[in-house]
């Protein structure tokens, strides 16, 4: 059964992409924010309060970062339930942009709240007496380390007050993906976590924590979920380390070319440079290998003696498969009928060494045949409409959410992740995970667009991407470079044009999205 987006529970990774991809959708961050303030507040009286909490005293106690925003707009909204509340915070600046603006806006109201500055653990009441409830903003998701000195004190204050205690989004002092204690963590009677429950939460380990848990929605659309955005590659794509050395992010080799198709090859290839690969070989016959290397001196051609890739050549291909991180297959390799088994041999050799693996073009033609296909979990298949059906026998629906079914039942059968490309780009793999991307130009339906596609795949796999997520980011900058491209050339783009934009849509992918994605806005 196919799942699209993230799941009934969130990393702290995917969490964050899902904020980035809501301010691309046009959703900003501050209005997340209010949206989890409120629903906080309204979750607050309806499971603490019964309904009603007029006359109530609450004591939020805040930190610096994004929860504390959160806290101050709960305590907005909780005054207009008829709550007093006294906001206790225990920062000497508020960090967080958009929690600096909630307090701003709470610092001009005076009617029903209170803000006191905490400089140490006497400036708040022994055990919180005289308030019906204990809100916990003090630490996020992004906590890091062991709790210590003034917020380790307030967490066993909190902990003292014998009544309602409430967690905004996770228990302050919890890992957000493990669940385990950070040194001291707050005993909450009740968790409003947001949007969806973060992976710690549902820990052992953390239940004798979490107490009982509401989810509250705060308006992110599905979309922010299912289609692939600027927030994944920020956060998906590693950075090289200071003291990176030549191979940390991968060697892509491609294997391919012929007589006839010579420049896919030098797409593919040029692609995985561009992506961030550190080294990019092609393997191909003569012809196209000496083509690539005078073309470019950023690649490393492989000369074979021959118009075709033929099952003799499987020998000093291997020596070059065990030299590399990923393996590019098919694009410009011909169908010559010694071609098809060369492939056929190289895909059952790279199997044997689980290899990752890209297989795109004429080498999706060698494997249809041999159905039922079954690959493995490091392979990335890439075709059309056309070639999905010669490899699964399966006709494609228009309707994308229909098309992600079909799809994810193939990538079970074949157990490998599929990155279907069309209008809409779906990417599904074994386990029925699907996601898709809309962020691509009708001008990007041009021959060589494919071949550049998998080089990028085969680029954020050798930068330690998992086969689906480099799929899925892939085919989100492949596009968003065609759609910086389709800005200065209209529907005149070819696919070299994308190679110079693959760097601005990796680099600066929010401005490049909101400047150049024009595809998530509906055409009527």
């Amino acid at each position: 059964m196919v799942r699209l987006g993230f799941g009934d529970s969130l990393s702290l990774l995917e969490a964050r992409v899902i904020d980035a991809n809501c301010v691309a959708l046009g959703i900003d961050t501050i209005q997340l924010m209010e949206c989890a303030g409120k629903s906080v507040a309204e979750a607050i009286v309806r499971e603490v309060f019964g309904g009603s909490a007029k006359g109530r005293r609450v004591a939020i106690v805040a930190g610096s970062g994004g929860k504390a925003g959160d806290g101050f707009c709960a305590a907005r909204h909780l005054t207009y339930y008829g709550a007093a509340v006294d906001v206790y915070l225990a920062a000497p600046r508020v960090e967080h942009p958009d929690a600096a603006k909630q307090l701003d806006a709470l610092t001009r109201m005076d009617l029903r709240v209170s803000l006191k500055r905490v400089r140490s653990a006497e400036d708040v009441p022994k055990g919180f007496e005289g308030y019906d409830a204990v809100v916990d903003a003090l630490l996020g998701t992004g906590v890091r380390g062991r709790v210590k000195g003034l917020y380790a004190e307030l967490i066993e204050l909190i902990n003292s007050f014998s009544g309602p205690r409430i967690s905004i989004d996770l228990p302050s002092g919890l890992d957000p993906d493990t669940g385990k204690v950070l040194g001291v963590a707050v005993k909450a009677t009740m968790t409003v976590t947001l949007h969806k429950p973060k992976r710690g939460l549902l820990t052992p380990e953390a239940s004798s924590y979490v107490g009982k848990l509401v989810v509250a929605d705060i308006g992110v659309p599905l979309e922010a979920e299912v289609y692939v955005g600027p927030g994944d590659v920020e956060l998906r794509v590693p950075r090289r380390p200071m003291k990176c050395h030549k191979g940390w992010a991968g060697r892509v080799l491609v294997v391919g070319g012929s007589r006839t198709f010579t420049g896919a090859p030098r797409l593919a290839a040029l692609a995985a440079l561009r992506g961030g690969a550190d080294l990019a070989y092609i393997l191909a016959p003569r012809r196209v290998a000496d083509t690539a290397a005078s073309y470019s001196p950023d690649l490393i051609a492989i000369p074979i003696d021959s118009d075709y890739l033929e099952p003799k050549h499987l020998i000093e291909a291997l020596q070059w498969v065990d030299r590399s991180d990923v393996v590019v297959l098919g694009p410009g390799m011909g169908l010559e009928p010694n071609t098809m088994d060369f492939a056929r041999r190289l895909v059952e050799e790279c199997r044997a060494r689980s290899k990752p693996m890209v297989i795109d073009a004429d080498a999706l033609k060698a494997i249809a045949g041999a159905r039922p296909i079954k690959l493995w979990s490091k392979v990335v298949l890439t075709p059309h409409a056309g070639e999905f059906r010669k490899l699964f026998g399966y006709d494609l629906p228009e309707d994308p959410v229909e098309r992600a079914e079909v799809v994810a039942k193939a990538a079970e059968e074949a157990s490998c992740v599929i990155l279907l490309k069309g209008w809409v780009d779906v990417v599904c793999d074994p386990s029925g995970r699907c996601r898709m991307n809309k962020v691509h130009p009708p001008a990007m339906a041009v021959g060589g667009t494919g071949d550049v596609l998998s080089g990028l795949v085969a680029a954020l796999m050798g930068r330690g991407l998992g086969a689906f997520d480099a799929a899925c980011v892939a085919s989100y900058v492949n596009g968003l470079a065609g759609c910086i491209a389709y800005a200065e050339k209209g529907d005149h783009i070819v696919a070299s044009d994308l190679l110079e934009k693959i760097p601005l849509a990796m680099e600066r992918p929010l401005e490049m999205h909101r400047q150049f994605a024009k595809t998530y806005a509906r055409v009527r």
